[in-house]
């Protein structure tokens, strides 16, 4: 990987989340880099809130153009008429999880394209932010960009956020493979907190655990501090997998929303969508941040709701203020999402050697939420030294997204999350593989054709730099080119054979086999496959000592059906 301080000048990092999304940056020339937010968001108006929410308007009458980003699309909203004229898309990053099964937005655009839209505007807007500033001086190609994704999506997932990034022109498809880099979302906040290192007194061996709980997703990671250096460039190494779920505080949102629709009766189904909004805004700015679980929350009910049809003696009503108990809201709107959250917290806590941890780390926009706090410290007050919501918790991963893109290499190592190999033609085993698998090779040697060559298993820790090299062989003549494909599985059990059930393909590259002086039709010929593991996106490269190496990057994989299996970037 290149010198980041000779050859990048700015770090500019995206948080594009569920709800709201953020940016910061920093230079790369200071010694000590110091992190600026950005804050000033089109059509923000009074919100001090740091971010900007994920909201995109596009107009019923041309669905493909996007005319509205952030809070220009809220204020959008408030309109005559405007539900009718406009769509307004929200969660669409909840569209790349497909475990959740979404389907096509409204606009009936793929969630690729949708994203690329948002982050296009947001990218113009921050790119015109910073360069009010010192880094007009630097040229915008000199700009290194990190963008954060959840630690639990799928590599499919991740691979489309990067190809919405090109879309967006953050970066052209030619740049190097280094000017965007993928972090994920909590080891983002973890270089954060790790700032934080010294002030809680966290010495080399101890170990935090990240909660990073968005609005969509709630993601999970340990990390040890390995060095006592507070300069040092290698202080954390990841100690189990990263877990997380989409339980974030949208589904708050879905569950107070449920909980009004049900106090307001029939009037729901008739409520304009602007006075629905107005009762959403009032719990996502001031009930939902500030709920404790002890005291009763209030709010104001548009006027176009009718108070005599409503239930007055259960709702308190009194001048147009609805009261809401706080059990509840307990009950119905925060525990069935905090409950998963605690139940997340329990099973990476159980996930770690000998249960030690000596601090959580509460952050993102939900992690700042009061009663989450007091839930967790609830259950694991006994088992944790400390439980900790850093100051600015919700820029916790967009500022540590910056420290990456400053230092990719902080991070020591990282644990494997699946089982990964490629199909080779291993020596055929007379007792256990099938007859239909068997051939003879030129040179006589008997081979299984669908065996699985492991390069690395699941819960393997591998060092960012970790290159695994394979030789493997071909019989020059026979063919033009030659197919490696990389599989991987979710499974424990190392698989025999690359077609099982549960091994995916995730990548495919076609080496064309080169003209080669003195060797005759028929030779076996060596080349070499290396496989890069330990950065954030795996590296596969086929070299036959030429000069010309044959390089794909493999970010997604095949979960769901492998539609287009040439999807695959190629340098």
């Amino acid at each position: 990987m290149k010198d980041t301080k000779d050859n990048y000048k700015l770090v500019i990092s995206y948080d594009f989340g569920t709800t709201f999304s953020g940016a910061s940056y920093a230079f790369t020339h200071n010694k000590t880099p110091e992190v600026f937010d950005v804050q000033k968001w089109p059509h923000k108006g009074g919100n001090f809130y740091p971010k900007t929410p994920s909201l995109s308007a596009y107009k019923r009458t041309d669905p493909a153009t996007m005319v509205d980003w952030g809070h220009g699309a809220k204020k959008l909203m408030l309109k005559p008429q405007a539900a009718k004229e406009t769509i307004v898309l929200s969660n669409f990053k909840l569209n790349l999880d497909e475990s959740l099964h979404r389907g096509i937005a409204e606009n009936q655009r793929s969630a690729v394209n949708n994203i690329a839209d948002y982050l296009k505007a947001l990218h113009k807007h921050v790119l015109e932010d910073v360069t009010k500033g010192f880094a007009k001086n630097y040229d915008p190609d000199t700009f290194r960009y990190c963008l954060t994704v959840p630690a639990m999506w799928s590599d499919l997932a991740k691979y489309s956020m990067r190809k919405a990034a090109v879309l967006a022109g953050l970066v052209n498809k030619d740049d190097p493979q280094d000017r965007l880099i993928l972090i994920s979302e909590p080891e983002a906040a973890a270089l954060y907190c790790e700032r934080m290192c010294e002030q809680v007194n966290l010495k080399k061996g101890d170990r935090m655990l990240i909660c990073d709980a968005g609005g969509g997703t709630v993601d999970l990671i340990v990390f040890e501090v390995i060095d006592d250096k507070i300069q040092s460039n290698n202080r954390l190494k990841e100690v189990t997998k990263g877990i997380g779920e989409s339980c974030g505080s949208v589904f708050l949102d879905q569950n107070f929303k449920a909980l009004i629709q049900e106090k307001l009766g029939k009037q729901a189904k008739t409520l304009p969508v602007a006075a629905m909004n107005n009762l959403m805004d009032q719990f996502v700015d001031n009930i939902k941040p500030e709920f404790d679980g002890l005291d009763d929350q209030y709010l104001s009910l548009p006027v176009s709701i009718n108070l005599d049809d409503l239930d007055a003696d259960s709702d308190c009503l009194d001048e147009g203020t609805m009261a809401l108990r706080a059990d509840e809201l307990k009950e119905k709107v925060f525990e069935p999402v905090v409950k998963r959250v605690i139940a997340l917290l329990e099973k990476q806590y159980n996930n770690v050697p000998d249960k030690k941890v000596a601090c959580i780390f509460l952050v993102g926009g939900f992690g700042s939420s009061n009663y989450l706090f007091q839930r967790v410290q609830e259950e694991f007050e006994t088992k944790v030294n400390q439980i900790l919501c850093p100051p600015r918790a919700a820029m916790a991963v967009v500022r540590g997204a910056v420290y990456f893109g400053l230092n990719p290499r902080v991070i020591t190592s990282r644990v494997s999350r699946r089982t990964y190999g490629i199909n080779a033609g291993l020596p055929f085993d007379e007792a256990l593989d099938p007859v239909s698998s068997r051939v003879v090779r030129p040179d006589g040697s008997i081979r299984c054709t669908s065996r699985f060559l492991t390069f690395v298993k699941k819960g393997d820790e591998l060092p960012v730099d970790h290159c695994i090299r394979e030789r493997m062989f071909v019989y020059y003549g026979t063919l033009k080119a030659t197919d490696i494909m990389l599989y991987a599985t979710e499974v424990d059990k190392e698989p025999r054979y690359f077609d099982e059930p549960n091994v995916k393909q995730i990548a495919a590259i076609t080496v064309p086999i080169p003209q080669l002086a003195n060797v005759a039709q028929g030779q076996r010929i060596a080349y070499t496959v290396r496989m890069y593991f330990g950065l954030t996106e795996i590296l596969m490269e086929a070299d036959f000592g030429t000069g010309l190496i044959h390089r794909v990057q493999c970010n997604f994989d095949a979960v769901d059906k492998y539609e287009n299996g040439n999807e695959i970037t190629e340098s």
